[in-house]
């Protein structure tokens, strides 16, 4: 049976259950857990193809002038540096520029202070060894176009993003449902990977609406490899205009 998308005039607004003050991520739950979860993320996180990806966009906005890129829940910044690197390494910096800036925000304070200054550190050695993508990781950082290598006693290794790559990203402290409202909804990406599990049934439903009303067709949504696992089913992006690509976890808006 083919969904169809609720119309933008939809009365329908997701509410909370009777026992929440209001949505958005303000529920102690998602308070709490948001300040003691670890924060594990990392460059070029292996469940997502990022230089498939970047030749996706690439082919994708071909005709677009400027492309306009949020990343929602941008941890320690591993995530939009990742994006920055990939998009130069497939494209070159000309071609890789009107992807840039790149708006990145998390509500977590300590770790956006801790992405502007570009030093981020890296996961211990056993996460790092048996992660596929460490060779191309490897392979950037050997021929420093985008960092350095820096040791630091009782903090171990970590890397320090050069100001050239720097440059291309833009750090804020932020809520996606409210930072939904400002963003540009024609030639969009939104990467809204790996936070959905920490989100009630009505936080999803919500958000996704709110993505399906702003952003117009062929904008698009990266999700992450758990957000749509066992029982996180993420069909409600259907819905609200969305189909998965050839790519796993890329949606395009196609209506």
């Amino acid at each position: 049976m083919k969904i169809t998308a609720l119309p933008p005039q939809s009365p329908y607004i997701p509410t909370p259950p009777a026992n929440k003050k209001s949505p958005a991520f303000t529920s102690n739950f998602f308070t709490n857990l948001n300040g003691q979860r670890p924060n594990f993320t990392y460059f070029f996180r292996g469940d997502f193809e990022w230089l498939s990806f970047a030749k996706y966009l690439n082919r994708h906005f071909a005709n677009a002038e400027k492309v306009n890129v949020y990343n929602a829940a941008c941890s320690d910044g591993s995530e939009p540096f990742t994006l920055v690197m990939s998009l130069i390494r497939k494209l070159g910096h000309e071609k890789a520029e009107k992807f840039f800036p790149i708006e990145a925000f998390d509500l977590n304070s300590s770790l956006i202070n801790m992405a502007k200054t570009g030093v981020i550190p890296l996961l211990p050695e056993p996460y790092t060894i048996v992660d596929i993508w460490r060779l191309k990781l490897k392979n950037m950082f050997m021929e420093h176009r985008f960092l350095n290598y820096k040791k630091i006693r009782g903090f171990g290794q970590l890397v320090q993003m050069n100001d050239a790559t720097r440059k291309h990203v833009n750090f804020s402290v932020g809520n996606v449902l409210t930072k939904v409202d400002s963003m540009e909804g024609e030639n969009t990406v939104v990467m809204a990977r790996n936070f959905w599990m920490y989100l009630e049934p009505y936080e999803q439903e919500l958000l996704a609406q709110k993505l399906g009303s702003k952003l117009k067709k062929d904008s698009i949504i990266v999700l992450g490899k758990y957000d749509t696992q066992g029982e996180r089913n993420l069909d409600i992006f259907t819905r609200y205009g969305f189909e998965e690509t050839y790519i796993d976890y890329v949606y395009e808006k196609i209506r």
